[in-house]
């Protein structure tokens, strides 16, 4: 077990640059991660200061965050499959809505969690309000609300930080919004050993973060003390490197939940963790493919960041890819049988005479280095 939690760790922690476009997907991932962030901070201010241009600035600061939770469900997924590479950023509308339901998934968990809330800054407000005759009982109603609206809050931010990942696993393997709201599978899901174990590791993981960051905060106060520009590079450096730190470690964090509920999603969801045994990043069966259109082709990851490209660039089939696929290639010649050769001597004999009467200045109806299937 202290093997298996070790590799695990390992692994995780080794995803973020297993794969030939780590840099670039990196800094994909940074940038998408860095815009989520100013993102929000514009969208707040514009909500305060002019509330019809906040809303119309909504979409706008949802994309990036759509895009990194789609990004992130395709980690959960190679985790699950024990994939232990950082997928590319490829096909970003099938990213967009796959990330718009992880969202609709999150939003109806954390419904629980809102009402909660609400309770308490309703009876909060009702008691700096005060309002006539709200005395007595009702002030003494009031608080016991809240007391409980605020302990149930924190015991389901709890409960939701631990369940929602087992739900975002399930919906990674079997891209169903529906199975992901099965609370009593993704319960099961979240009772395994493996899976506290995964998360568990992944809540390791996202904590390294402020503890790596908060010294280099510490020496950018010290050196502001001598000289504020050369700490105000540092702060930015620091910033940057945050940045970078945020989304690498949520790749790892992503991949380690994913692979702790793999057992689990096994016994669940059988289909969902079986792949063709001869392309590693093929959709599992029983899952809607990336773009939703019913079985459309798309070019592989590889293919997209420019890793790999098919012996042939003009969409000719590959006689080698048919043989390994276990398609017998169509033969091209074949014996003639008696019965051939009967018919064929009737046709000669029926056309002995236009032949004879035919000159040799006449074209023949045939061009050297073209063949006949090839004229069709």
């Amino acid at each position: 077990m202290g093997y298996w939690v070790q590799s695990m760790l390992s692994e995780s922690l080794r995803v973020p640059y297993r794969a030939d476009d780590a840099v670039g997907t990196t800094v994909v991932g940074s940038v998408l991660t860095a815009l989520v962030g100013v993102g929000v901070v514009v969208w707040a201010v514009l909500l305060a200061v002019w509330l019809p241009v906040g809303l119309a600035f909504t979409p706008v600061v949802a994309l990036p965050s759509l895009v990194l939770r789609g990004y992130l469900l395709e980690v959960v997924d190679g985790g699950i499959r024990e994939t232990v590479a950082m997928p590319s950023f490829v096909r970003w509308g099938s990213l967009v809505r796959r990330g718009a339901s992880s969202a609709l998934i999150s939003a109806i968990y954390l419904l629980p969690a809102a009402a909660c809330a609400g309770l308490a800054v309703g009876a909060g407000v009702a008691t700096v309000v005060s309002p006539p005759g709200f005395e007595g009982a009702l002030q003494a109603l009031t608080g016991v609300v809240i007391m409980i609206a605020g302990f149930g809050l924190l015991v389901y931010g709890l409960v939701y930080l631990y369940v929602r990942p087992a739900a975002r696993a399930v919906f990674a393997a079997s891209g169903s919004v529906r199975a992901a709201l099965g609370v009593r599978r993704v319960g099961r899901l979240a009772a395994t050993a493996d899976y506290l174990t995964g998360w568990l590791i992944g809540m390791g993981v996202l904590a390294v973060g402020p503890a790596v960051l908060l010294p280099l905060v510490v020496v950018a106060g010290i050196v502001g003390v001598v000289s504020p520009p050369a700490a105000l590079l540092f702060l930015l450096a620091t910033l940057l490197l945050g940045v970078v730190l945020g989304f690498v470690f949520r790749v790892s964090a992503a991949w380690s939940t994913g692979r702790g509920a793999a057992t689990g999603i096994e016994t669940l969801y059988p289909a969902a963790v079986t792949t063709d045994a001869d392309e590693p990043t093929a959709t599992p069966r029983g899952r809607p493919t990336p773009d939703g259109d019913g079985g459309s082709v798309e070019a592989t990851p590889r293919v997209q960041t420019g890793r790999t490209v098919g012996p042939r660039s003009t969409g000719e089939p590959d006689a080698a890819a048919d043989s390994d696929h276990g398609v017998a290639a169509e033969p091209t010649d074949t014996d003639p049988t008696p019965e051939d050769e009967a018919e064929s001597d009737a046709d000669a004999e029926s056309t002995t005479d236009t032949e004879e009467r035919s000159t040799d200045d006449e074209p023949s109806g045939f061009v050297w280095g073209v063949d006949d299937n090839d004229s069709q």
